[in-house]
């Protein structure tokens, strides 16, 4: 991810290197500098998985510009010196969109080196332009393997690339919950809680839209608190924007490590998405028992089914946000029974070691490489 050190984005790669060194395998792994290291990154390292560090972009020169730069750099750079070093096998291109990667893909080719692209979000606004078109199918043609996380997401990829994209399908991203048992639904004490969980991103997660719902006199008057969890480039401007607003029941909570423990506390899961790839916090809250609002981007709606397990508005609009949750609060009196489906659901959509699954992709027979 460019926008953030680590993000969910992160995990179906990492935890699948992880698991890789475990069974012996030589894994390497190429990552975008930071001026601070996730530690999830230093747990790989000292897993015995060798970390390159691309080098740190040029400050002086706008981003768009030192993009430009990097593609005409070629073969000359760092990265593509790496990759032609390792004599890999196989090679994952974990992108955060549908064109994060391209340069990589372009050097696997150049180096004859087999890969496969994950694509962990696609939006509409990402429509490329006819020279970035050519370049992604191109770069999906030669793929072994093309992987979405949601149905919608590559569905688009092959209307934006014009590939029917054969070598595609859908994969599973892990959840940070425990499958055994949903957490007990809170207690009544008169208040209905709500938890957004999710990078603070109002461009991606619509933050901003729930606030304006919230500002509303009639949800002013009504036993709602909304807690928002995560971090992210714009939680002082979405307090700011709260407290403009004069919203009063919002509580910005933070991260929170312990997701079971966040749906200990909330009886709804809220996310007014602006583009998505398949959020692990919806199949988390779906795992721990609870309903959700969403909107119809991304994944949402492949998880959630509307009036049945949740709530799916239309489109990221307030009006229509609005309308959906007025749904929700008048149907208030059986969120906990939409929430059990919601645990059927994912018990039902989801592989239970999605990591295993993936990794079988990636180890078949012609990839071995052990110590």
């Amino acid at each position: 991810m460019e926008s953030a050190p680590w993000g969910g984005s992160e995990e179906l790669w990492s935890q699948a290197a992880s698991r890789l060194r475990q069974e012996g395998h030589h894994v390497m792994a190429s990552v975008a500098w930071r001026p601070r290291p996730s530690p999830k990154l230093l747990a790989l390292q000292a897993q015995g998985i060798g970390l390159f560090v691309q080098p740190r972009p040029t400050a002086r020169w706008p981003v768009k510009l030192w993009r430009t730069a990097k593609r005409r750099l070629g073969c000359n750079r760092s990265e593509f010196q790496w990759l032609r070093r390792q004599k890999a096998d196989l090679a994952v291109v974990s992108q955060g969109c549908n064109w994060d990667g391209l340069e990589w893909m372009s050097f696997c080719s150049r180096l004859n080196v087999p890969f496969m692209a994950i694509v962990q979000c696609n939006s509409e606004i990402w429509w490329p332009n006819d020279e970035r078109r050519r370049e992604m199918a191109q770069a999906y043609r030669a793929a072994k393997k093309v992987f979405c996380v949601s149905r919608h997401n590559l569905e688009l990829l092959k209307c934006q690339t014009g590939e029917s994209l054969s070598n595609a399908e859908v994969v599973w991203n892990p959840f940070n919950v425990p499958a055994d048992r949903p957490p007990a639904w809170p207690k009544q004490n008169g208040v209905w809680k709500l938890g957004c969980v999710a990078r603070l991103d109002p461009a991606a997660k619509g933050q901003d839209l729930l606030i304006q719902v919230l500002s509303q006199s009639k949800w002013r008057a009504r036993p709602i608190e909304v807690n928002f969890y995560g971090t992210g480039p714009c939680e002082q401007s979405l307090k700011d924007m709260a407290s403009r607003l004069q919203v009063e029941r919002i509580h910005f909570r933070g991260h929170t490590a312990d997701v079971r423990r966040i749906w200990e506390e909330n009886h709804l899961f809220v996310l007014p998405s602006r583009y998505e790839g398949l959020p692990l916090s919806l199949v988390e809250a779906m795992w721990c028992g609870r309903p959700a609002v969403v909107t119809d981007i991304g994944g949402n709606a492949e998880m959630c089914v509307d009036d049945e397990t949740g709530f799916v508005a239309a489109a990221p609009a307030v009006n229509i946000l609005d309308q959906t949750l007025e749904r929700a609060w008048s149907r208030r009196d059986q969120w906990q029974d939409m929430g059990r489906k919601a645990r059927v659901r994912a018990e039902q959509a989801v592989p239970k070691d999605p990591v295993g699954d993936f990794c079988r992709h990636l180890a078949g027979p012609a990839n071995n490489n052990h110590d």
